[in-house]
């Protein structure tokens, strides 16, 4: 419980805020906020993009925007620190880290080390509060049976557990090995049962003092498709990119913090076309009256293509490739965290 509290004061400011938003009418109030919900992202900088275009920097007030330059991409970093921008933004106040790296769908190894690393130095911070001996809850969120969405149940299968493991570490592990718990719950239509209600049972039972949640998300930007990795001490919504909603996994409905790790598995085939309808006006082709001003070209997109895409989302070809070699990265980069007695090339060894 101690280390909770040394969470709690931006805890207690996210619960606050969050609480506020929830009961302010936003009608009208804001550039872009009508056409906002037929955004289909998870992603934060998707967002932030869309209302402000992709080089602007802090023109959302309570917003903060950094970006950090690797050898395998970019490091964004966008902080919604006050109600204004929780409310302008569609997303609850916290950090939202953004790491893009376009190795991942090229099955670099060293690359995608290199990625895990990052992964591993920004989950690093949120541990450091942490007493060392304090248990930790993985979740894998999504359906192992649907390749798009089984990203959460593949990293939970390579995550090494060790909770159970107090009494026979080896004595050059001692002190190396963070006690680790980890789940794939499944989905409401094969379980019956609403995973919120599962997580919430196994941290009343289990008494974890961080959950870390894994999950497929959604994107309007068919360039960040499986290349992005989002990390959120925000705590996650599932299903809400595809407009499937389910109960919020947050600190506020579970009472411990929760970080959610997300890459962009999906995209809904309107934006898809609305994205390849931008480049060509983009780049000077003819686009007749639908790229004049005065008409509202995704609204005509939308409507024209509603009764033929309605639901339908696209994934790569290669998705299943693909969402191996990710959930190798985000196991790799999660492990690398909690376990630093164990590097890349003795973890196969203790998971089998």
């Amino acid at each position: 419980m101690s280390d909770i509290l040394q969470l709690k004061p931006w805890l207690e400011l996210q619960r606050v805020l969050t609480d506020k938003l929830g009961r302010i009418n936003t009608k009208g109030s804001e550039k872009g906020m009508e056409s906002q919900k037929n955004w289909r992202t998870d992603l934060a900088i998707d967002v932030q993009e869309k209302l402000t275009g992709a080089d602007s920097f802090g023109t959302i007030p309570g917003v903060n925007k950094s970006v950090e330059e690797t050898s395998v991409g970019d490091v964004i970093r966008l902080e919604v620190t006050n109600m204004q921008a929780a409310q302008i933004m569609h997303k609850a106040p916290g950090t939202y880290v953004t790491i893009e790296a376009p190795c991942l769908g090229l099955r670099e190894r060293d690359k995608q080390n290199q990625v895990a690393e990052l992964l591993a130095r920004e989950i690093e911070k949120y541990l450091t509060p942490l007493q060392f001996e304090a248990p930790i809850l993985v979740i894998g969120l999504g359906n192992r049976n649907v390749t798009p969405d089984s990203l959460g149940p593949l990293v939970a299968e390579k995550i090494l557990v060790t909770r159970h493991l107090r009494g026979f570490v080896p004595p050059e592990l001692k002190g190396q090995l963070r006690p680790i718990m980890a789940l794939a719950p499944g989905v409401l239509g094969t379980t019956g049962m609403e995973t919120f209600d599962i997580v919430k049972a196994l941290v009343e039972q289990n008494k974890p003092q961080l959950v870390l949640a894994i999950d497929a998300l959604a994107t309007n930007s068919i360039e960040r498709l499986g290349i992005t990795i989002q990390i959120s001490d925000a705590g996650i919504n599932p299903g809400s990119g595809v407009g499937n909603h389910r109960a919020a996994l947050t600190y506020e409905s579970l009472g411990v913090p929760v970080i959610a790790v997300g890459v962009p598995m999906v995209v809904d085939a309107i934006t898809l076309v609305e994205n390849a309808v931008d480049y060509m006006d983009d780049k000077g082709y003819d686009m007749g009256r639908i790229g004049q001003n005065a008409l509202n070209k995704p609204k005509i997109v939308r409507d024209i293509l509603s009764r033929y895409f309605g639901s339908l989302f696209v994934t790569p070809r290669q998705v299943d490739a693909l969402v191996a070699d990710i959930a190798q990265v985000v196991a790799g980069g999660l492990n690398g965290a909690f376990h630093h007695g164990i590097g890349p090339d003795q973890l196969s060894t203790y998971l089998n």
